[in-house]
């Protein structure tokens, strides 16, 4: 396949970020708008250099449409092709956040090739990091941008538009002499070196307006934003992706940076909540302290919460004093296990459940309000163990109102888990897009299966967990709870 390099000058280059429609499968707990972070600092990156847009699917004439046992949720293809049509980019850059999803970044691809064969259709995010072999030689783009991509997609609208060679990249994916080549690019240092989100580029009001805000993902949704302050993860849980786009090493924004853009979003935007994604937000115990620190200090008032999870092992007694002073409304823990020997041997997390136990009593004992996340049926595991993990899950809520957030194990491509999967043949080889889109909901189908137990013994588990749940709630169905984790948590 030919690669599209575009043949314009810089003040004729346009540029058009898009993030696709979403599919749902009925058993999800439901449809989230976010705002999109990623493509926000991509356009940060290159707006001086280029013409920049940002066609958001989650946002832009969102439509909700629901087929047999799925519902799309976003701008119709029809629209996104109109769209397309009268931005007529050179350049159309398309993120892949989850492998679940890939499919309608697909067919916004095949709509640039159909609007325009010269066009050119770049992936990045998390799915093209890892399975970029995959969508190349299909077809589907000209250039995946692996992990990183800011530094990366600036280089590379620098080399078209000085008309320059871009098969010597770091960190760009491609087909060159019918084979696919890629050179990866060291990860950032520094990550102040980075602008702040472009959130000109993109009209906020209609995220903060949305019904669908962070709906399912926190407990203070309306009027808030998404905010990350730091990249990598040093550990090594077998079932986990973002070391394959992220890297290992820990590095982060500086607390003068991280106040500065809590500072803008209040003052330009009014947006008081913050959700903080980070995969390892309290890892550097002094950056963090000093970021809560600074916040109490200042008197910045603003609520926060951790909805894709924080590490016990990284807290103590006085970081969550100011955790809770600083305005947090919420943790979100990343438990995993009720097993010691799971987490330390199957899932390698290491983490101490003792400990756990105790951050929970302080949690408690603070009236800071928990979520925890627990992920049964790996390999190795047996039935009991998984017992143990449900037992953990029921007693904490009953004891400590930690609301529990149940997941089977997934083989993410790439992960140990993926490969341990395929080498003991535990999944089906043929496993689809769609597969893993059902298998990481709370409530979706599991994929693995061991000589200890099947697929229906973990959805029979799970199953009776849920019911176990909707007695213990009492006030409404636990699946309704998690759809609204606001119900629970106000």
């Amino acid at each position: 396949m030919e690669n599209n390099i575009i043949d314009n000058a810089v003040n004729q280059l346009k540029v058009l970020l898009i993030n696709p429609p979403q599919k749902y499968f009925n058993q999800s707990l439901g449809f989230n708008v976010y705002f999109p972070l990623g493509l926000l600092g991509i356009a940060s990156m290159v707006r001086d250099i280029c013409a920049v847009e940002i066609l958001d699917c989650l946002i832009t004439d969102f439509e909700v449409k629901r087929t047999g046992d799925f519902t799309v949720f976003g701008t119709p293809l029809d629209k996104v092709k109109e769209y397309i049509e009268k931005v007529n980019p050179d350049i159309v850059g398309i993120t892949t956040p989850f492998s679940s999803q890939a499919e309608n970044a697909k067919a916004i691809s095949r709509i640039c090739r159909d609007i325009n064969p010269k066009m050119t259709v770049i992936f990045g995010g998390p799915h093209a990091s890892v399975r970029y072999k995959n969508m190349l030689e299909e077809g589907f783009c000209d250039y995946c941008v692996i992990g990183e991509g800011e530094v990366t997609f600036r280089e590379f609208i620098q080399r078209v538009i000085s008309k320059s060679d871009v098969f010597d990249i770091e960190g760009l994916a491609y087909i060159k002499d019918n084979t696919v080549k890629y050179m990866p690019r060291k990860f950032l240092v520094n990550l102040d070196e980075l602008p702040l989100p472009s959130y000109d580029l993109i009209d906020c009001n209609a995220y903060l307006d949305s019904p669908y805000l962070y709906k399912s993902r926190s407990a203070i949704p309306e009027k808030s934003i998404s905010m990350i302050t730091s990249r990598g993860c040093p550990f090594d849980c077998t079932f986990c992706s973002i070391e394959l786009h992220m890297g290992k090493r820990f590095r982060y924004h500086s607390p003068d940076y991280v106040i500065r853009h809590l500072l803008l979003c209040i003052e330009k935007m009014g947006i008081r909540k913050f959700h903080f994604e980070d995969d390892n937000i309290s890892q550097n115990k002094k950056r963090f302290e000093e970021i809560l620190d600074r916040i109490i200090e200042n008197n910045i008032q603003i609520n926060w919460d951790t909805p894709n999870g924080i590490r016990a092992d990284t807290l103590d007694y006085n970081i969550l004093k100011k955790i809770k002073q600083s305005g947090c409304i919420s943790l979100q823990l990343a438990i995993e296990s009720g097993n010691q020997r799971i987490l330390n041997d199957v899932i390698k997390k290491h983490s101490s459940l003792d400990y756990v136990l105790k951050i929970i009593e302080y949690c408690y004992e603070l009236e800071i309000k928990l979520a925890a996340f627990f992920v049964i049926g790996f390999p190795g595991e047996t039935i009991n163990d998984i017992k143990e993990t449900i037992a953990l899950a029921l007693r904490l809520y009953k004891s400590y109102n930690v609301l529990p957030i149940l997941l089977f194990a997934t083989p993410l491509y790439g992960t140990e888990l993926y490969k341990i999967c395929m080498e003991k043949g535990l999944v089906d080889k043929n496993f689809t897009d769609d597969d893993l889109a059902t298998a990481t909901q709370f409530f979706g189908n599991p994929l693995i299966s061991t000589e200890d137990f099947s697929k229906d013994d973990l959805k029979r588990m799970a199953t009776e967990f849920e019911l176990e749940m909707n007695i213990l709630v009492g006030k409404g169905s636990f699946r309704k709870i998690l759809t609204d984790k606001k119900a629970i948590f106000s």
